[in-house]
């Protein structure tokens, strides 16, 4: 079972920055699992945290799935992108022993708006993923870090 939930409600349509948090409850007997994000034009995966191998594609590899997985991942737009409601898919292969593939998906909604509006409207935090941001960036270049990809850089105070 997948869920996610993100730090904010909004993300600014030029230069936004948000997290989004995975947590994977795999099925039994699974032996191994592939994360994929699939994301609306112009908003990018940055750095991803937590237990798992990076295949050079954007998947994260997820292995020893013998307990609930979380990913944190940052997401973020450069150049300017259309305002309005989009959905982000994370799609969910897993794998048992005898090689049987089980796949699941989950869509998040997010608004894109204006940076000028979105700083007005008070978007809705969750509490939770905003201090597992905090958290991890005191534990920046820390063992329990891996990154996918990304610019390097963790900014997890709240717009």
């Amino acid at each position: 079972m997948i869920t996610a939930r993100l730090a904010k409600s909004v993300l600014e349509n030029e230069e936004g920055l948000n997290h989004l948090l995975i947590q994977i409850r795999p099925p039994e007997k699974s032996d191994h699992a592939v994360v994929r994000l699939v994301m609306p034009e112009g908003i990018q995966a940055g750095e991803a945290y937590g237990e798992f191998e990076a295949d050079g594609s954007g998947d994260m590899l997820l292995h020893s799935l013998d307990s609930m997985h979380e990913l944190l991942v940052e997401i973020y737009t450069g150049e300017a992108i259309l305002c309005g409601q989009v959905n982000l898919c994370i799609v969910v292969k897993y794998t048992d022993l005898q090689g049987n593939i089980e796949s699941e998906q989950l869509a998040v909604q997010l608004m894109i708006a204006e940076a000028d509006s979105a700083e007005t409207e008070e978007p809705e935090l969750d509490d939770e993923v905003v201090n597992k941001v905090k958290a991890l960036a005191g534990l920046a270049g820390g063992a329990a870090h891996k990154v996918s990809a990304g610019n390097g850089f963790l900014d997890c105070t709240p717009e």
